[in-house]
């Protein structure tokens, strides 16, 4: 009996055991196994069982190509990530005179493909197709002007990805001005603006320094006041206050939170809103290693659902002390429930820079239901210590998948040295096993645009802005090229 005599029901519980790279290689074998290696079914579990940073799937609407395509590429550039120098695959420049009514950094790339650029002083939010080179206006700010930008990038429910953007417009014939927060979808058929909702001012306060997007939450901070001031339901875009600040752990958080300067970290779940309050002018709050006393709270949407109320507010529903030296938090891994226990994990990822060395850590928060008789379920934190790299990793982007796995770089900006790259991958996926992390060895920049014969007027600066897509291995950033003009360099690495 041949392997091509078995039932398929047979082959395709054979091929539930390959990977990728196997699947592909097995196209050769012969025509038969060619041909099962196209059937839809084949790459819906392929993709489940997949390791690797990918948009969330496999969904009914999504094609065998599309799931082939995505496993693949990612497959290709995890080949190298991690286990040597990145290098240079591919690159491009991008060239558009509308970059001259850019003020500052206000640009984002949204999934390594689409270049946004809201005018800023303008009344238009351009999006380009750097695969396709098409042009949109995405959203048009009528008889007013753009003062401010502010967006967060999750993904949709479809696998594609969804950019909320808060943004401050004065109108042209008063000094008045408004907030509005855009909800822009990214696919292949190009971006739709899905909604464009007005946010009262008493709501939104008077800035925005942090903006935090989960799967459903969506949450922001005042960096005037230092409140937490908005949060919103992206499933039905309804807004909600957060609750006077309160603490049945510290009596007098309330009464300190007027007095002191805290500083407020968000990280917008699924399921909640986790919100880290670290003392600035505390000293006798610091532990033997020299970290702050934190507390953290858990904040979701109301158990009784919407009320009347024009803006309702959260439920606090959970807090806990920690103790983190807390430089950025960015999330690695959205809200797992385990359907027994009803605890909900929640892992983010952060760094610290000590003594020329820079250290990242996963850490877990557990929310455990309130025992009988409390109003306040607990929350646990552990930390484990992933990697390290030499030197002051001032930069870290990465891109996480619907299941935890992650792709990222740490970058080395030194106006002295220049820029190095290193690359990692995070394996987060896990209820009950550690978190893992592998960092590969770090590369000079310049090395590697000098050997790719990269144009100088492109090559990287120290303190440039950098855009990066983990499923593509893709890096962008601006800089000034010919004649003054602003360009975005594009470069995939692996």
């Amino acid at each position: 009996m041949t392997l091509t005599s078995l039932p398929h029901d047979a082959l395709y519980r054979v091929l539930c055991f390959l990977s990728v790279r196997e699947i592909i290689c097995l196209r050769l074998v012969c025509k038969d196994l060619r041909d099962l290696t196209f059937h839809t079914a084949i790459w819906h579990d392929a993709y489940k069982r997949a390791k690797l940073p990918r948009p969330l799937g496999p969904l009914d609407s999504q094609s065998r190509e599309f799931l082939e395509n995505t496993l693949v590429k990612s497959t290709q550039v995890g080949v190298k990530w991690n286990k040597q120098a990145l290098t240079i695959t591919s690159k491009a420049t991008w060239f558009e005179p509308e970059w001259s009514a850019l003020q500052g950094d206000h640009w984002e790339v949204v999934a390594g493909l689409w270049l946004v650029i809201p005018h800023i002083s303008g009344p238009d939010i351009l999006c380009y197709d750097l695969e396709r080179g098409l042009r949109h206006v995405v959203y048009h700010a009528d008889g007013a002007q753009i003062l401010s930008f502010k967006s967060a990038t999750s993904e949709a429910a479809d696998g594609g990805s969804i950019m909320h953007a808060i943004v401050m417009e004065s109108a042209r014939s008063s000094p008045s001005f408004s907030h509005k927060l855009l909800s822009v979808r990214f696919s292949f058929d190009g971006p739709l603006l899905e909604s464009s909702m007005v946010i009262p001012g008493d709501v939104i306060g008077m800035g925005m320094s942090q903006l935090s997007a989960g799967k459903r939450l969506l949450c922001m901070s005042d960096h005037l006041t230092g409140t937490l001031n908005l949060a919103v339901d992206t499933h039905t875009r309804v807004l909600y206050r957060f609750p006077p600040p309160s603490s049945i752990i510290d009596p007098n958080f309330a009464t300190t939170c007027m007095q002191e300067t805290y500083l407020k970290r968000l990280i917008a779940t699924e399921t909640h809103i986790l919100a880290m309050f670290t003392p600035l002018t505390i000293v006798s709050q610091l532990d033997e290693g020299g970290n702050c006393r934190a507390i953290i709270q858990a904040f979701a949407l109301p158990s009784g659902g919407i009320t009347t109320a024009s803006s309702p507010t959260l439920q606090l529903t959970h807090e806990g002390h920690c103790y983190l030296d807390i430089e950025r938090v960015l999330l690695l891994c959205d809200s797992m429930t385990n359907a027994v226990t009803g605890q909900t994990q929640i892992k983010f990822l952060t760094h610290c820079m000590r003594l020329n060395l820079t250290k990242y850590f996963a850490h877990r928060v557990t929310l455990s239901p309130p025992l009988p008789g409390e109003k306040l379920g607990n929350i646990s934190l552990s930390t484990e210590q992933l990697f390290s790299v030499p030197g002051y990793a001032n930069t870290m982007k990465f891109t996480t998948s619907f299941d935890g796995h992650a792709r990222g770089i740490c970058v080395l900006h030194n106006e002295r040295d220049g820029t190095e790259f290193y690359g990692f991958t995070i394996d987060a996926s896990s209820m009950d096993k550690p978190c893992s992390g592998i960092v590969g060895p770090g590369v000079d920049i310049k090395e590697v645009e000098a050997k790719e014969s990269f144009p100088s007027s492109l090559r990287m600066t120290w303190n440039v802005k950098l855009a990066f897509d983990g499923y593509l291995g893709r890096i962008c950033y601006r800089k000034r090229g010919q004649a003054g003009r602003n360009v975005l360099a594009i470069v995939d690495l692996a």
